[in-house]
């Protein structure tokens, strides 16, 4: 059986597009963004030292040209994560928010937003105290997720579970922190052969970037991430996308299919 190989630079493989994107909503973050021509400056300044650092993970669009660069553009795939339009009174965790796409997006959106990644806070009280926003970041890895750190309406879980060791662990967890439902993103394993059979890959694939070394252990099919969640506690999981996440021009090179699934408690 031959899989695809995902998780490639242009000169290692010529990779194949798998999917086209779905429209996207080309959303910006500028309705965060305070009328305050001091923090607006600020913000400017801001942006400005991160994209002559190298930029950061999530590319960011405030508007009036202020974009701060990042690997991914997400605004791109958007419409295959299923996040819901209208988020008002809503509490949302984002695991692993990187430099925070998904925690903007939902702040825009409505909800109350809490994000957990394993880096220091500098970046997030930054966007925070320039932004104005209620955005509560927490340093802390998804296995130290449990019933007292609260429950969510809504848990996102982007482009993580690939670089984790334990998936079904770190699946556990999403749901010890969730009310209602969770929207969880992975690199897939895309193969006719296999669409019928729930399927993880051990990819073992060591890569390096700004913040230093880290791992690529699992490529997962639909299924399989299907049936983690419903293991897991979950009532209902159901696919709601695919896309190939591809970075932005000028920055690795990667082109990683992707799987979106949301589950229901």
């Amino acid at each position: 059986m031959e899989l695809f190989p995902r998780f490639v630079k242009p000169g290692n493989l010529i990779i194949k597009k798998l999917y086209d994107s779905a429209e996207s909503s080309q959303s910006t973050f500028e309705p965060l963004v305070p009328n305050t021509p001091g923090l607006r400056e600020q913000l400017v300044s801001f942006v400005k030292s991160i994209n002559d650092a190298g930029g950061s993970y999530h590319r960011l669009s405030f508007g009036s040209g202020i974009v701060m660069e990042g690997e991914y553009d997400i605004r791109k795939y958007i419409d295959n994560y299923g996040v819901p339009k209208n988020l008002s009174g809503k509490s949302v965790l984002d695991i692993g928010t990187g430099t925070g796409f998904f925690a903007l997006e939902c702040i825009r959106r409505g909800a109350q937003v809490t994000a957990i990644d394993i880096w220091n806070a500098d970046f997030y009280n930054k966007i925070r105290e320039i932004l104005c926003l209620n955005l509560k970041y927490i340093r802390k890895n998804i296995y130290e997720l449990d019933e007292s750190f609260g429950k969510f309406d809504l848990v996102i879980c982007g482009s993580l579970l690939l670089h984790l060791r334990d998936v079904f662990g770190a699946i556990e967890r999403i749901y010890s922190v969730c009310k209602r439902e969770a929207i969880i993103a992975t690199a897939s394993i895309e193969s006719q052969e296999c669409n019928d059979r729930a399927l993880c890959e051990f990819v073992g694939l060591k890569n390096t970037s700004i913040e230093g070394e880290y791992w690529v252990y699992w490529h997962l099919n639909a299924l399989a991430l299907q049936k983690m969640l419903l293991a897991s506690g979950f009532s209902e999981a159901h696919e709601v996308g695919q896309f190939v996440l591809e970075s932005e021009p000028g920055k690795s090179g990667f082109a990683v299919p992707h799987v979106v699934v949301k589950a229901v408690i």
